[in-house]
């Protein structure tokens, strides 16, 4: 085995239990880091004990929640070298059934959650002038879709955020990575009220919660700015950025 990559780096991770955040444990302690997964379910925690090097109960919509885990952290390795605000829940609903509690509860998670994750474990970090954020978005914050308004609303700010905490860093030592996956295999749908996601999308090869770890390492290793995952993720953002009008006609003709 070559060089490993994040050899006794501190890498944490929240919503680590399952799909991409499980993955990326894996990928990362692989590579040497030391892994802190956290995560609400405690069923599944205790799963995830063999899978990293220290598991935390963690909720990022409590703070105190996070502080307790924080103190933890600090006890045990001081500072973290590299966090993934991963943890994320979806909401797909025409605009019209999409309450206002629909939309906080989203942005609670997938905003709030990252602000809350990067206020207590960021000042460590920029003390010390080393470090990297690592935000996981989506393509939905790149470019709109139907029945997404607020998912899509979330990922949109997440991406905003995380380009304003990159210029308020520069010079820090600390880098802001955005990583945009497209759909991903795993029960994220279902979990968000899409259950006919793949009926709906005949033909379209999900991505594997595995691939997605294997980019945020590579991107996490050459501290990229942004990376949006999969050609046809990478070809749509494009075309909607020159020309919206034409991708509108192309999902009309579905």
């Amino acid at each position: 085995m070559g060089q490993q990559r994040f050899q006794g780096q501190v890498v944490l991770i929240t919503g680590a239990t399952s799909g991409i955040g499980l993955e990326m444990a894996k990928a990362f302690r692989k590579e040497g880091g030391v892994v802190i997964g956290t995560g609400r379910d405690q069923q599944r925690l205790a799963a995830l004990e063999h899978e990293v090097d220290l598991a935390l109960t963690l909720d990022v919509t409590d703070e105190s929640s996070i502080e307790v885990a924080a103190a933890a952290v600090s006890d045990r390795y001081g500072s973290v070298d590299v966090l993934i605000n991963n943890a994320g829940i979806g909401m797909f609903a025409p605009w019209n059934e999409t309450t206002i509690p629909d939309v906080r509860r989203v942005m609670e998670v997938n905003f709030y959650g990252v602000i809350r994750m990067c206020n207590a474990f960021l000042p460590a970090m920029v003390d010390r002038g080393s470090g990297v954020v690592i935000n996981v978005a989506s393509v939905a914050g790149k470019r709109a879709y139907p029945k997404h308004t607020a998912y899509c609303a979330s990922k949109h700010a997440l991406i905003g955020w995380s380009d304003g905490l990159r210029k308020d860093l520069k010079d820090s030592g600390v880098d802001v990575l955005v990583v945009c996956p497209p759909a991903v295999d795993t029960p994220f749908f279902e979990n968000a009220g899409f259950d006919d996601y793949k009926a709906k999308h005949p033909g379209l090869t999900l991505m594997t919660p595995d691939v997605v770890a294997q980019h945020t390492v590579e991107a996490t290793h050459r501290r990229d700015r942004e990376r949006i995952l999969g050609a046809r993720a990478r070809v749509l953002w494009l075309l909607d950025t020159i020309s919206p009008s034409l991708v509108d006609g192309l999902q009309k003709m579905k």
